[in-house]
């Protein structure tokens, strides 16, 4: 997974997003970001990657509001949000 982290450091990076990664025993990231004044909260944990974001009106889950198996696709979803 220190390999995805490091993608989205560097996808984020170039826009300068302000973020906080987060590294867990089990070997899983978490990864806060911030875009236009919304949070956003990456997952990313076993073989799957995910999307959520967190409102005063929605908590943080353990469960993403999206999920993906293939880093490509998360990478789209990811690219999308970062230029919204």
């Amino acid at each position: 997974m220190k390999q995805y982290i490091d993608k989205i450091s560097e996808l984020i990076r170039h826009k300068e997003i302000q973020h906080k990664i987060y590294s867990f025993d089990s070997g899983a990231f978490i990864v806060d970001i911030w875009i236009n004044n919304n949070f956003y909260c990456l997952q990313l944990f076993e073989d799957k990657f995910g999307i959520s974001q967190v409102t005063e009106d929605i908590d943080f889950s353990t469960i993403p509001d999206k999920t993906f198996s293939i880093w490509e696709d998360f990478e789209t979803e990811l690219i999308q949000l970062i230029h919204k």
